[in-house]
């Protein structure tokens, strides 16, 4: 039994060690903008992200964005300001803090 406990232990400490971590000890990015997201053409929308320490507190970081869809939307990497360039499709984007990214977020563009 007690075998078994101490071979759980090392275990977990083992897949907490290969958790993606920047510089600053942030393991993952929270996108606060809940989907569904649909922007009319022209219409603009601020995107917010925070960064989570491994215990999944807020650390302070400086969330940047990014999108592969600039034909699609206008997208501010600083600010997180989106703004729809079409009146039709989808777009993606995403935040990042060095090299660790954030789920992509779909936003369905209207006319």
């Amino acid at each position: 039994m007690r075998h078994t406990w101490l071979c759980g232990l090392l275990i977990g400490v083992a897949a907490c060690s290969a958790l993606p971590v920047s510089g600053d000890g942030i393991v993952a990015l929270e996108l606060r903008t809940k989907p569904p997201v649909t922007l009319k053409l022209g219409e603009s929308l601020t995107l917010q992200a925070r960064a989570l320490s491994q215990q999944g507190d807020s650390v302070a970081a400086d969330v940047r964005w990014l999108t592969p869809d600039t034909t699609a939307v206008a997208l501010d990497s600083i600010t997180g300001v989106v703004r729809a360039l079409v009146g039709t499709g989808t777009a993606r984007v995403q935040a990042h803090v060095g090299t660790l990214r954030s789920d992509l977020l779909s936003i369905t563009l209207q006319p």
